[in-house]
């Protein structure tokens, strides 16, 4: 039998990550599912930014935790943040590399 370390490449399970806002901590589903679907409202017409926005932190915190963090007095740059973080933490690219995709497009 061959068995190939994947090194924790390929993580499954509870090993998700999580972001630290003020003295709470948030998990954050990084599954492939939730990129997808995140991906599926991006491209949705549809819906408002705001709207896709909500979505997004909604796949990515659950509905409840989501509601938490918006209901937040976050501020502009906050909140910009907030977004570059999140997407930092399901694709699992450095929050620079987020920042720096986002403002070429």
């Amino acid at each position: 039998m061959r068995i190939i370390d994947t090194e924790n490449k390929i993580l499954t399970g509870d090993n998700h990550p999580s972001l630290k806002i003020g003295d709470n901590l948030y998990i954050v589903d990084d599954r492939k599912s939730t990129l997808d679907k995140i991906t599926d409202v991006q491209s949705n017409d549809e819906l408002s930014q705001s709207e896709k926005e909500r979505k997004i932190f909604e796949f990515a915190f659950g509905v409840e935790k989501a509601k938490e963090i918006l209901d937040m007095d976050l501020t502009v740059e906050g909140y910009i943040n907030l977004t570059y973080y999140t997407m930092s933490a399901i694709t699992g690219k450095s929050f620079e590399e987020i920042k720096e995709q986002s403002e070429k497009n």
